[in-house]
């Protein structure tokens, strides 16, 4: 980590069938996981790679609970509903 923060220069090496290791500190740092969706994108002689980043969900409230806010078409799962409570708990 250089002084003002950002992180330095990593070099990783492609292996044969072309997969790259993302170093544990940049996967801390962006809080990937082995699920994590990833966007790649060729900027010029880049390669761009862009987590993907899910709409949050507000949580209203009603008569006195809190709600997680209804979006037209998604359905939640007690899957999600015990993930998001888990990860309020950290």
């Amino acid at each position: 980590m250089l002084p003002d923060g950002r992180m330095g220069a990593m070099m990783v090496t492609m292996d044969k069938a072309g997969r790259i290791v993302v170093p544990k500190e940049i996967r801390e740092r962006l809080n990937f996981t082995p699920d994590s969706v990833l966007e790649l994108r060729v900027d010029g002689e880049s390669l761009v790679i862009v987590p993907e980043r899910r709409r949050g969900r507000r949580i209203v409230e009603v008569d006195g609970w809190p709600v997680i806010e209804a979006v037209p078409g998604l359905s939640v799962t007690d899957a999600d509903v015990q993930r998001w409570r888990d990860d309020g708990q950290r």
